[in-house]
């Protein structure tokens, strides 16, 4: 039978243990938290695309601010490829419109380019060198909207890649506004 005496020494330890759990900031916390931060200061990217997408790579469970910016690269990588991919599928079909074609010609290149420009990103985050990881997520984010804004040129048609690059466009957005925090905890 525990005394009074011990109830009393093991009470503190325990309400320690148990605030630390519910209280402290938890990986599921983090993702929470730094999701509120980026939709309240980023116009183009909703609360609920940042929870789902950092919570879809189950590295996010246990990860800091700083690895939640490199899971962001990582998802950002796979959307740009899938991306590309999905613009080399397309432009396969011989029947395509001069125009449409052109602006998937144009799609691909910018794709293409933003690839090698988000490993360079990875690189001077993982170094610390945030302002130079923001230059380059910043122009990552102009291929979304280069890429769909060129189908808009020509009344009546209709970007084949809107759900695609509205999906990178607030990935961008995500990985700029981690970036971002983490410059200014330096």
């Amino acid at each position: 039978m525990i005394s009074t005496f011990s109830l009393f020494f093991l009470s503190p330890l325990l309400v320690i243990l148990v605030s630390s759990f519910s209280h402290g900031s938890t990986p599921h916390n983090m993702v929470q938290e730094t999701c509120k931060k980026c939709a309240a200061t980023t116009p183009n990217l909703s609360y609920a695309f940042c929870v789902s997408s950092l919570e879809s790579d189950d590295r996010s469970r246990s990860a800091s601010l700083h690895r939640l910016g490199l899971i962001s690269m990582d998802l950002l990588r796979h959307n740009l490829t899938s991306t590309r991919r999905e613009v080399k599928k397309l432009l396969r079909n011989k029947t395509l419109d001069g125009f449409v074609k052109a602006c998937l010609d144009d799609c691909l290149e910018l794709y293409s380019d933003a690839i090698p420009t988000l490993k360079e990103c990875k690189r001077e985050y993982k170094q610390k060198r945030f302002s130079g990881a923001n230059v380059k997520v910043s122009s990552i984010m102009e291929a979304p909207s280069t890429c769909e804004d060129g189908f808009h040129e020509k009344q009546g048609v209709v970007s084949p890649l809107t759900k695609n690059n509205k999906n990178v466009f607030q990935l961008a957005a995500l990985t700029l506004s981690i970036v971002n925090m983490n410059m200014h905890l330096q």
